[in-house]
């Protein structure tokens, strides 16, 4: 009995045809694909805050990786939309009272990178508060200042309710020293100063105790963003200072 032998043929001319054909209905739509992925297309998004309101007015800003720059502005709806551009690295920025300035960089690849969700968060506050005495032995003076705060758009600055001045430390005054304490205290959605955070590690103790011993019992009025109370970040810079 002979062994059995492969039979080695080459296809036929129709198979070849048929295979040729497939091929190709799966390859000119991936190329396709490919082609629509890597633009150019117009480029849009959607401005909100952390509410999930929509902005309206809001200018953006574009810049390519030649910084080159375009600019549009969100409708009522909160919709921007840019001219068609290519793929590669952009950045996107925004400004608006009473909101942190916005720079977020990215890169258009696939086809959903042309449409962009923009979220602004809240801005930080800024106060600065002067706590001044005479030297030791001199008539005592103390005074507070605070810096109005300017904030736009759709949000209604918190307003402080109840101020306690810091206190001098008498320690510190008797050994003639001064100095500044940069706090960052959070302000709750209820207006109270839940949380304070000394800034720098170069301040005198006694100075960081006074200064966040006062803070800490400040109360504001809710800061509203879209009438719904939110957290904000309030900057305070205290300073102590020794009249000559």
């Amino acid at each position: 009995m002979l062994n059995p032998r492969l039979v080695r043929q080459a296809p036929s001319r129709r198979v070849v045809a048929i295979a040729t054909a497939a091929f190709m209905v799966v390859a000119i739509p991936v190329a396709a694909l490919r082609g629509r992925q890597a633009g150019p297309a117009p480029l849009s998004g959607t401005v909100y805050d952390v509410t999930g309101g929509v902005m309206p007015g809001v200018q953006v800003t574009l810049v390519d990786s030649t910084e080159v720059s375009a600019k549009a502005t969100s409708n009522a709806s909160g919709h921007f939309q840019f001219a068609p551009v290519g793929a590669g690295k952009y950045v996107l920025e925004a400004s608006v009272p009473g909101f942190r300035p916005l720079r977020h960089e990215f890169e258009l690849r696939e086809a959903g990178d042309w449409n962009r969700a923009v979220t602004l968060q809240v801005g930080e506050l800024k106060e600065t508060i002067n706590v001044r005495e005479s030297r030791i032995n001199a008539t005592a003076q103390a005074g507070a200042s605070p810096q109005v705060i300017r904030v736009g758009g759709n949000i209604r600055a918190p307003r402080k309710e109840v101020h306690v001045p810091p206190v001098y430390p008498q320690s510190m005054r008797e050994a003639g020293l001064t100095g500044v304490v940069p706090i960052e205290a959070v302000i709750g959605r209820d207006g109270t100063v839940s949380s304070v955070r000394v800034l720098s590690a170069q301040v005198h103790p006694d100075f960081t105790i006074a200064a966040v011993d006062a803070v800490r019992q400040w109360r504001f009025t809710p800061t509203l963003l879209n009438g719904v109370a939110v957290e904000v970040v309030m900057r305070v810079s205290v300073a102590f200072d020794l009249d000559d």
